[in-house]
């Protein structure tokens, strides 16, 4: 195995054009499940390889992006974070991107609200130390006039737009609130998602208003539901990608039913 590792490295780094893009073509045609032993010549490939290699693999990426996060779904596990699998998600919708943008975002956020929170002493202070930066600053919120649209859903566009639906927000919230050492459990009641800090709910969709559980049982009785203590649990990492993936279904039923397939057999891996 070694060898054939040299051997391609050297190949790739030929002087002749020709057979560099022959090895690229051999090497893209063996498709996703070769991503992880491209990974590996990468970390030992010298610089001229190595630029071959990452086409190769943004290749693969693209062609085969789908795939890709449905192995990923069919293969998840408890081990997986939140942060892992809405990243993921995203970059089946934009495969190749590193989003290094986004996440830099996310990291500054994450520390402004850190030393923010150095003058918060209750749980109250932090939520709103929390939701005031985001909302009021950084200006997060919902977009009620384009609901349904593709981009609320996606995480990089909803860092980029400051516009998503309760879940993406919601989502937000908590990588934010992580970054700045702080614990935020997504919550998923039917017909509404939204975020708990120790015993305080709050919506992001709504600028970070504080929720009552009576205001909870009132969503649940709009939808003849009786509000039971199982609604109020911290959603999964699994639970939360499950609902993003039901949103995004939602919207492509509309009028993209190619895309609508595609999720729809996500969610199906999701839940095998």
């Amino acid at each position: 195995m070694l060898e054939q590792r040299q051997a391609l490295l050297r190949l790739l780094g030929d002087d002749d054009p020709a057979t560099v893009d022959l090895v690229k073509t051999q090497l893209s045609q063996a498709g996703a499940d070769s991503l992880p032993e491209l990974q590996i010549l990468l970390h030992e490939a010298n610089p001229a390889a190595a630029l071959h290699l990452r086409d190769v693999i943004a290749e693969i990426e693209e062609r085969d992006a789908a795939a890709i996060f449905g192995d990923f779904c069919t293969h998840f596990d408890d081990q997986i974070t939140l942060e892992d699998a809405v990243w993921r998600l995203a970059a089946a919708f934009s495969p190749g991107d590193a989003f290094v943008e986004p996440r830099q975002l996310l990291d500054k956020w994450g520390a402004e609200v850190a030393r923010r929170l150095s003058k918060a002493s209750t749980a109250l202070d932090r939520v709103e130390t929390l939701s005031e930066y985001l909302s009021e600053e950084v200006r997060l919120r919902g977009n009620e006039e384009d609901y349904y649209n593709l981009d609320n859903s996606l995480l990089p566009q909803v860092i980029e737009s400051g516009l998503g639906i309760p879940i993406s927000l919601s989502i937000v919230y908590i990588l934010v609130a992580r970054r700045a050492g702080l614990s935020l459990d997504g919550v998923g009641l039917p017909g509404h998602f939204m975020v708990r800090h120790e015993e305080i709910f709050f919506d992001p969709f709504h600028a970070g208003r504080r929720v009552s559980l009576d205001e909870c049982r009132a969503l649940m009785r709009q939808q003849n539901l009786t509000l039971r203590p199982e609604h109020l649990i911290a959603a999964t990492p699994r639970q939360t990608l499950l609902r993003a993936l039901t949103n995004i279904y939602y919207v492509a039923e509309r009028n993209d039913p190619v895309l609508a397939a595609k999720v729809a057999d996500w969610i199906g891996s999701l839940r095998s």
